[in-house]
């Protein structure tokens, strides 16, 4: 004879089961209706979408909600509030969340820029695998930037973001391995297999709002010029090369946005651009040029420099057409 105690405890245990993973199918199905809400443009329905799962601690509905509080996108844009949504999600390991949180640090959306906090999390994020972070916590070791500055662990982790594809961080390598010797160079490829994660947990992009906006901020850019000369020296790089960001580059090759008949009307352009993408232009300089062409008529170009390379100005205009934003690259006469 069955025993009645152990059948009750057999069914409840089956109805808990089933319930958990209905609702775990119901969480999933719901915040992939919120992302379909969100490219449709509805985002006050994606939002109510995600809030009750974020408020469950769901990571993909948290980092959805800190995209719309980052790009304005049906509420105002509140960097704070992205931070409690992104910092939420990150703790959950939420590579996305991490490395957003990350950039909101480094260039001091929240007030004062903040390098230890944006290396904790840009660290973590590279260490799951993510290749725009691990390109920035390369060039951060690079820079010296919170507190350690070194050219090996900057190559490995621009080495390991440049496996994944991304154009920058080839460009990057290239540049950092023209002032680093043989030896070096092989010392920081041995360091690879020990930094990244073996249980990685990549996110479901599936159920991520996708990046549209300047929530995917430009990587500060290598430049070695002063890096060079100490080589020329002899100098030892891991102690005394150093990436300055406002070094300035040779001018001549610069990004084209588009020709207006107004001087004005390409200003209003600009500030209207600069407030979307302020991160992928900070590093570049404005020019309004007058061209006269003749029965065509006077127009104003409206140009960003200086790039010394032609591959330098292409990655800026990748990331920006990226983000929506026509340009095309031209070399000076």
């Amino acid at each position: 004879m069955r025993n009645p105690a152990a059948m009750k405890r057999v069914l409840s245990t089956i109805i808990l089961c089933t319930g958990l993973s209905l609702a775990s199918h119901s969480v999933q199905a719901t915040v992939a209706d919120g992302v379909y809400a969100y490219e449709k443009g509805n985002y006050q329905q994606a939002r109510m979408e995600w809030l009750p799962y974020a408020a469950l601690g769901n990571p993909n509905a948290l980092y959805n909600l800190g995209q719309l509080s980052r790009m304005g996108r049906g509420i105002e844009k509140n960097y704070n509030k992205a931070e409690e949504y992104y910092l939420r999600a990150a703790e959950k390991g939420h590579v996305g969340a991490q490395r957003n949180l990350g950039t909101l640090y480094y260039f001091g959306r929240l007030g004062e820029i903040d390098h230890s906090k944006a290396r904790n999390w840009l660290l973590k994020a590279a260490v799951n695998g993510d290749a725009k972070s691990q390109l920035m916590t390369g060039t951060m070791y690079y820079n010296g930037e919170a507190g350690e500055k070194n050219t090996l662990k900057a190559y490995a982790w621009i080495k390991l973001s440049s496996q994944s594809g991304l154009r920058n961080a080839a460009i990057a390598l290239d540049k950092l391995s023209a002032v680093m010797t043989e030896e070096q160079i092989a010392q920081a490829k041995a360091l690879i297999p020990n930094m990244i994660s073996r249980q990685l947990s990549p996110d479901d992009v599936g159920l991520m709002v996708q990046q549209q906006d300047n929530t995917d901020p430009a990587m500060t850019a290598l430049n070695t010029e002063q890096a060079v000369q100490d080589s020329q020296k002899k100098s030892v790089p891991e102690k005394n090369t150093e990436v300055r960001s406002s070094t300035k580059s040779a001018d001549i090759f610069r990004v084209q946005l588009g020709s207006f008949r107004t001087k004005e009307s390409a200003q209003k352009a600009f500030d209207s651009l600069n407030s979307k993408l302020s991160d992928i232009l900070a590093d570049t300089q404005t020019k309004i040029e007058y061209a006269d062409l003749g029965e065509k008529g006077i127009f104003y170009r409206l140009q960003l420099l200086p790039f010394e390379t032609s591959a330098d100005a292409k990655a800026l205009c990748s990331q920006l057409k990226e983000n929506g934003q026509n340009c095309y690259v031209m070399k000076r006469r």
